[in-house]
């Protein structure tokens, strides 16, 4: 199972040209199960690959004591496994408020900022985000529902920009899940 799930992984990036030999890789992360095992697996097959792998992980300033043990168990992870880590908070109920957003517009904006900022600071080539196939139905339905064109009801392109990168864009959450027990990794949250 868990060599079937790298593998499956692997040709995503590949069938995509998600990643090439050389280049260095942001894993977004939350601390969450997906994003957690997104860098797991990326930190996996780096050699691989031949990519280096770093972490960025932003506090959004919403739940207090909370949002510093994420950072924290974050930061942890990242020295476990020997990568480079940038975690910051920033303050995403202000520009909320600031740009009359809801949390989750505000949120969303301020995390993208700050991965390309991220992204342009340490050189990177690629910034890979923790999205899965079950997120990609989940974000059709959401457009559908709202009335959206053909083009809405793609979903989540598995790149976009050329920069941000989704490597579990054809996994689902239960194989995530299963992967992450088998390896006995923690994560904060579903």
């Amino acid at each position: 199972i868990l060599f079937m799930f790298l593998q499956k992984i692997k040709k995503t990036i590949e069938k995509f040209s998600m990643l090439k030999k050389g280049d260095h890789v942001v894993v977004a992360v939350s601390g969450g199960a997906d994003s957690v095992a997104l860098l797991s697996v990326l930190n996996s097959l780096k050699d691989k690959l031949g990519i280096s792998v770093s972490v960025a992980h932003m506090d959004h300033m919403i739940r207090g004591d909370e949002s510093k043990k994420e950072m924290e168990f974050v930061q942890s992870l990242a020295v476990d496994m020997g990568v480079e880590c940038v975690a910051e908070s920033r303050d995403v109920s202000t520009f909320k408020n600031v740009y009359g957003l809801s949390l989750q517009e505000a949120a969303r904006e301020v995390r993208y900022e700050f991965l390309r900022e991220t992204f342009n600071n340490i050189k990177a080539d690629k910034v890979a985000m923790g999205h899965h196939g079950d997120d990609q139905i989940e974000t059709a339905l959401m457009w559908f529902i709202r009335g959206s064109s053909l083009k809405g009801l793609c979903g989540m392109p598995p790149v976009k920009e050329g920069i941000f990168i989704r490597p579990l864009i054809e996994t689902t959450r239960k194989e995530i899940e299963q992967y992450l027990k088998k390896n006995c990794i923690e994560y904060i949250y579903n």
